[in-house]
């Protein structure tokens, strides 16, 4: 299959706001579109900004190190999270580890 020609929908800042009767709105998918090598770093700040101020949550709910890969595999086929689970490359485990 091609590539669409078409470019990705943008969604106004505004468009996540529970305001005016709109509740619960979340973001199911974060996808850039652009050569690979180049910089996004501009693109996740307001994400990232978002993230740290606890105004966006990101949903994981189980983190842990790289070398406990099948446990949270077994988690996520078994349905037993509500939310991602992170693999953590290098160093211990952050504090949502199991």
């Amino acid at each position: 299959m091609g590539r669409s020609s078409e470019a990705p929908a943008v969604l106004p800042p505004e468009a996540l706001q529970g305001d005016e009767g709109r509740h619960d709105r979340s973001i199911r998918t974060f996808y850039l579109v652009g050569d690979p090598t180049a910089d996004f770093s501009a693109d996740l700040s307001w994400p990232a900004a978002e993230i740290a101020a606890g105004r966006l949550d990101p949903g994981i709910s189980r983190r842990g190190a790289w070398t406990r890969h099948t446990e949270a595999v077994q988690a996520l086929l078994g349905h037993r999270l509500h939310g991602k689970a992170v693999l953590d490359l290098g160093g211990p485990a952050g504090p949502a580890g199991s």
